[in-house]
């Protein structure tokens, strides 16, 4: 999520990364984080920097463009709810591979621009 500002209101929150503000925490579907000491402000805003560090989402600072970065929930865990999308691309000899003929193995993606 890219913010210009970091007092959004709880809403602009939701709609960017999915977790609801209520009482009992930061919550997205059946799944709910305390956050002990945070409040929305009178006027609707959240405190990102302290959201970000509440949920362990890491905060960037772009300081030539004047822009900050919120990144995913991580805590160290392992990514647990991400799915590949179907992905087929060609091969060495122009025939056509599914990466999900790969499913269930150890794989390893290295992709290379020019740019």
């Amino acid at each position: 999520m890219l913010l210009d500002r970091l007092d959004i209101t709880a809403e602009d929150l939701r709609r960017a990364t999915g977790w609801d503000i209520k009482p009992e925490g930061a919550c997205r579907g059946d799944s709910c984080v305390p956050l002990p000491g945070f409040e929305v402000g009178a006027d609707g805003t959240v405190d990102v920097r302290g959201f970000a560090e509440r949920m362990d989402m890491p905060l960037v600072r772009d300081e030539a463009h004047g822009l900050w970065a919120l990144g995913p929930r991580g805590g160290g865990r392992v990514l647990d709810d991400v799915v590949l999308p179907e992905i087929a691309l060609p091969d060495f000899d122009g025939r056509t591979f599914e990466v999900a003929s790969l499913r269930g193995r150890k794989v390893l993606l290295l992709a290379w621009a020019s740019w």
